[in-house]
């Protein structure tokens, strides 16, 4: 049985894949980038996104995260070549500065990715712990496994499907998801030490998520034969296809109040989580140690590593749309060959609409209320080197988890090598990334200074410096407590909030006092008692009598001679 309808110019490739033409077809984009932040010390909250058990052993004794958000798209099939840079004088976006890529690829991937990190904190509960609360909104629309030739016609339409050799022969190298999702997440992170500081030291985290879907949907492909007849006509011959939306006129309903997507309107709910170790080899962890108030304490202001380890799973859980007024899901009956054509001339008015046009143009073979679509499941491992001082050399592998025919978001699979410059409050970042399963090479940038954080992991498209396939960036403002050692002001190891003299040197003993100079009491002498170093006095000797001296012999007058 044959079902002839009239087809405009392209009207039913855009019917069949809403939204191709905006994803285009590029690599998905990964679910959360920011690589010039994730792998910081300093990066607070936003480390926990990358690995959870990151918030142990930070630098902060408290983070505030006032807001942030950032953006990417990624294309394989499409690339912007442009004649003059942005800036430049006389610069115009030209339809000739959008070509196809030159690429042997059979399938096309997409990904359009938008987040907006809503203010979050993180709390460290002494020197082993430390909890984050979170939230977060996130959107996706991506396409996964578009070929090459349904691409094309989606972008030039029908009517160039004779140029393009398309027209008069059956096309089924088609398998693909197309899927567009939006939902609110709300997270809890605990994360400890295992062990002291010592030379091999262990932390781990996990991370809680209650997820509110804000809508969503998905065209999954299993196998379509199809066949451009004409400009105007095309002919399903056989149909492994099936859908799943939510209302898309809700939020242009009168009266209508986002809040009631928490309560009493909610399309979707869902629960999600993450776990991560970290490892960190510490050769000279007792030099990062200092002595006060009689004990030795490891100094948490400073970095202790020469290499980190991590190893994290991101976003492992599901989101669940369902409800009889809001959502729909159908499979394509696969019972007869239908030609298609001026499907521009249709038009859904409610969500119910789109269900009976369905049926009443190709038919159905299920139909329900609620459909499941999975969070951006990752592996991420991460290494970390301190070159000496400030500098570091960070590396990260991001491996996505979810299958290809896997209805849900996607991370990108990457590699990268980041090195940067760090300090307490100012940190430069060069991201050196290669994306699209490691075949592209692009540059990014991060910088913060003090509570801003500005950054990019595709530079070149960002700027235009380079032929652009994609764009990419994130910024942020943040406020934070870094940990201090206690203060002692005169540096005799007893800080000041037991030190009871402060101004003077002392020791833990004498709680910060100095040692009392002992002097010797002097005994008390008895009434009848002689001074000392004298005799008594029966037994002191008189005296003796002074005697007047002797006189000297008169001289004798000699006798006169006879």
């Amino acid at each position: 049985m044959i079902l002839h309808v009239t087809l405009s110019r392209g009207a039913a490739l855009a019917w069949l894949l809403p939204g191709l033409l905006v994803v285009g077809a590029g690599r998905p984009a990964a679910a959360q980038g920011w690589l010039g932040i994730s792998q910081s010390n300093y990066g607070g909250t936003n480390s926990a996104y990358l690995n959870p058990s990151a918030i142990a052993d930070s630098r902060y004794r408290a983070y505030l995260n006032l807001g942030a958000a950032g953006g990417n798209f990624n294309n394989t099939y499409l690339q912007l070549d442009l004649d003059k840079r942005p800036w430049e004088n006389g610069f115009s976006l030209k339809k000739e500065n959008l070509n196809e890529q030159h690429n042997s690829r059979a399938t096309q991937d997409a990904s359009l990715t938008a987040e907006v990190r809503l203010p979050s904190l993180l709390v460290a509960l002494g020197p082993r712990s430390a909890v984050a609360l979170t939230s977060r909104v996130r959107g996706f629309v991506q396409a996964t496994g578009v070929s090459t030739a349904l691409a094309q016609l989606a972008r030039y339409g029908l009517g160039d499907a004779f140029k393009l050799g398309l027209a008069n022969k059956v096309l089924d190298d088609n398998r693909f998801v197309l899927n567009v999702n939006s939902y609110h997440e709300f997270a809890a992170t605990y994360a400890r030490t295992f062990t002291p500081t010592t030379t091999h030291f262990f932390k781990g985290g996990l991370t809680l998520k209650y997820l509110v879907g804000l809508g969503g949907g998905y065209v999954q492909n299993e196998g379509t034969r199809y066949q451009v007849l004409d400009k105007n006509t095309i002919e399903l011959q056989t149909r492994q296809l099936s859908y799943g939306l939510t209302d898309y006129k809700l939020y242009g309903e009168s009266g209508f109040r986002v809040g009631s997507l928490y309560g009493s309107q909610q399309l979707g709910r869902g629960y999600g989580a993450d776990l991560g170790v970290t490892y960190e080899w510490r050769p000279e962890s007792e030099s990062y140690t200092y002595d006060l108030d009689g004990a030795t304490h490891p100094d948490d202001t400073r970095n202790k590593y020469r290499l980190r380890l991590g190893a994290a799973l991101t976003d492992l859980g599901a989101l669940r749309y369902s409800g009889d007024q809001r959502v729909r899901q159908g499979q394509l009956a696969n019972a007869k060959t239908v030609q298609l054509a001026q499907l521009d001339t249709l038009q859904f008015k409610t969500l119910q609409s789109v269900e009976n046009t369905v049926q009443r143009l190709v038919g159905l073979s299920s139909a329900g209320r609620e459909f499941t679509t999975y969070l951006p499941a990752a592996l991420r491992l991460t290494a970390d080197y301190r070159l000496g001082g400030p500098l570091y050399a960070g590396l990260l592998w991001t491996q996505n988890l979810l299958p290809a025919r896997t209805i849900g978001s996607r991370t990108l699979s990457l590699l990268a090598l980041t090195p940067r410059a760090e300090f307490s409050k100012f940190e430069l970042a060069v991201p050196l990334v290669l994306a699209d399963n490691y075949r592209r090479f692009q540059v990014g940038a991060m910088v913060r200074v003090g509570p801003l954080v500005l950054g990019s992991d595709n530079l070149g498209g960002l700027l235009g410096i380079t032929t652009a396939t994609g764009a990419d960036v994130y910024f942020g403002l943040a406020l934070a407590l870094r940990r201090h050692r206690p203060k002692d002001r005169d540096g005799d190891g007893v800080s000041d909030r037991y030190d009871k003299c402060p101004k003077q040197k002392g020791s833990w003993a004498t709680r910060g006092c100095p040692l009392p100079v002992l002097i010797p009491a002097e005994a008390p002498t008895p009434p009848d008692a002689a001074p000392a170093g004298t005799m008594p006095a029966e037994t002191v000797p008189a005296a003796p009598a002074e005697t007047p001296p002797t006189p000297a012999p008169a001289e004798s007058t000699p006798a006169p001679r006879p």
